[in-house]
């Protein structure tokens, strides 16, 4: 083995480039996982209650709020335009299929019931 790639493979004692060191995320890596993490948290919760909504289901206590302020934090964050794209593109679509799917439903019924 040539002495340049031995010395290549060879951690140092004092480097602080070891195996262990490349292991361990620091602590921006865990910041920005946290981050990432919350983020999707407050994507997947906006999600769920607007097809909630969309399905007639009630909100909780606070909750419109709740999602109005997470809306807002996630527009603020590097998965803003995203979310904004993905609001208007996948999701309100998907709650327009379920309204479309039940006026379908109750209109051979004869009526659309104004609430349940």
């Amino acid at each position: 083995m040539s002495r340049s790639l031995q010395s290549k493979l060879r951690l140092g004692t004092g480097s602080s480039s070891s195996l262990t060191d490349l292991s361990q995320p620091k602590a921006r890596d865990k910041g920005t996982q946290q981050r990432r993490a919350g983020a999707n948290a407050t994507w997947n919760s906006i999600h769920d209650a607007v097809i909630s909504v969309f399905q007639r289901k009630e909100l909780g206590e606070n909750e419109l709020y709740t999602l109005n302020e997470g809306v807002r934090s996630l527009l603020k964050t590097e998965l803003g335009s995203f979310f904004t794209e993905y609001l208007q593109n996948q999701l309100l679509t998907k709650g327009m299929v379920i309204l479309r799917d039940k006026i379908h439903f109750y209109e051979g019924k004869g009526r659309i019931p104004l609430s349940d």
